[in-house]
């Protein structure tokens, strides 16, 4: 089931980590400036980013606005302002709720076409994840979820394990060493380590984060970043020994994770991104799966924008994005015929 932008007002919205006070002091803590506008139904928090055509400005699932008018202004405002700044081009991931009525992100788009936005290369935050309704008792939570993860989360102690959270910054440091085996097994890029620190820094002490670990025999074999505002846990990052997978170690922590949301009063879980399309050969499926395992409901949001300030600027930059595209595009094929 898909679920329109904005199941109620302020739950994906105003209250949203990543429009919040906590998340420019982390973004200010790893070397960007950042802005706060606004106005009549309509709020964004700014991040500065540069390139080597200059500047950009990026609003994190924002700006947030009231209803479809206040998204024409916020546009103006932050293209006028943007355009002070000598900013090339904006990039924006609209949240938009009327309060009555939730609007659908085919028709946010709509709007954003009309306005001359385009679609960015990529998302950054998830287009399409899955929310989870926290606001209903603790039986009804797990009856959203299969059997087998009901039956993990209640019996995960039968297996030795245990589940343990922290607000300590210093817990972050037992995610970023799964992230890093798990990364040397797999052959990938683990996440920045700097940045896990600096986001445990800014959120964990504020009681806008916090770490949970599966503990098998005193050492810890999966772990979950999770960040919290008023409304909604946001699932951002986990690890997991691979040695341990059968024990299965993420799902009862998880499901821990999740119930200790809707005790501290939060109206969503955000499981935060699942694969774009429903097809079972999409890299994300399994994953898809897993996140789905644990109930909800797909919510589909209005996605990655950009608008440009500087005609040429941004221009520039789509040619060289093309660019290395048709370049990766080649040596695929190369590979291909080696």
């Amino acid at each position: 089931m898909s679920v329109p932008l904005a199941q109620a007002k302020g739950i994906a919205g105003p209250q949203t980590v990543l429009q919040g006070r906590l998340w420019a002091r982390t973004q200010t803590a790893l070397g960007h400036k950042t802005h706060r506008l606004g106005g009549p139904g309509w709020s964004a928090l700014v991040i500065e980013e540069n390139n080597v055509l200059g500047c950009i400005w990026y609003v994190p699932y924002g700006p947030v606005v009231e209803d479809v008018e206040a998204l024409e202004t916020a546009v103006k405002v932050l293209r006028d302002a943007a355009s002070h700044e000598g900013v090339g081009w904006l990039r924006i991931e609209p949240v938009v709720a009327d309060g009555t009525q939730p609007m659908s992100a085919p028709r946010v788009r709509s709007e954003l076409l009309e306005l001359g936005a385009h679609e960015a290369p990529r998302d950054i935050q998830p287009r399409r994840t899955r929310w989870i309704d926290l606001t209903t008792d603790p039986e009804r939570i797990l009856a959203g979820m299969t059997g087998t993860n009901r039956n993990l989360w209640r019996r995960h102690r039968d297996k030795g394990l245990s589940i343990e959270s922290s607000q300590d910054p210093e817990a972050v440091e037992e995610l970023i060493a799964l992230n890093h085996a798990s990364a040397e097994r797999k052959g990938f890029v683990a996440h920045d380590a700097d940045y896990l620190r600096a986001v445990a820094r800014s959120l964990m002490p504020a009681d806008a984060g916090r770490v949970y670990m599966t503990f098998h025999e005193g050492r810890v074999v999966a772990s979950a970043f999770v960040y919290d505002s008023p409304s909604t846990r946001i699932f951002a990052h986990a690890g997991m020994r691979p040695e341990y997978r059968r024990m299965r170690p993420n799902q009862p922590m998880i499901a821990q994770a999740i119930l200790d949301a809707a005790e501290r009063g939060s109206s969503v879980a955000d499981l935060f991104g699942i694969a774009p399309t429903d097809s079972p050969t999409h890299p994300w499926a399994g994953f898809t799966r897993f996140k789905r395992s644990f109930g909800g409901d797909d919510v589909e949001l209005a996605g990655t924008w950009d608008l440009a300030v500087s005609t040429a600027r941004y221009a520039a930059y789509r040619t060289v994005r093309a660019g290395r595209g048709l370049a990766r595009n080649a040596r695929e094929m190369m590979l291909a015929r080696n």
